[in-house]
């Protein structure tokens, strides 16, 4: 009998972890629907900055990663990591 996975909703809410490069201020939290904001690297040079937290859905993923352009951060990555 085969077992048929739940997929991923693009309605549901959903934790997401996106990197980009640059320092993103921690006070942005708040604007980015509470989503935890810490540092990888040095802060001087190549540093990345990691947004991780739960999202509406998967239009509230692309209002953050357009306004993360839009302000000029360049994403380096989008991760799913768990059904919110």
């Amino acid at each position: 009998m085969n077992k048929i996975r739940q997929g991923i909703s693009l309605l549901k809410p959903a934790i997401y972890k996106i990197k980009i490069q640059g320092i993103l201020d921690k006070n942005w939290s708040d604007y980015y629907g509470g989503m935890t904001i810490e540092y990888e690297g040095d802060p001087k040079q190549n540093a990345i900055s990691i947004l991780k937290g739960i999202l509406a859905d998967q239009s509230a993923l692309i209002g953050v990663l357009n306004s993360l352009h839009d302000i000029g951060y360049p994403i380096l990555s989008v991760e799913y990591l768990e059904a919110g």
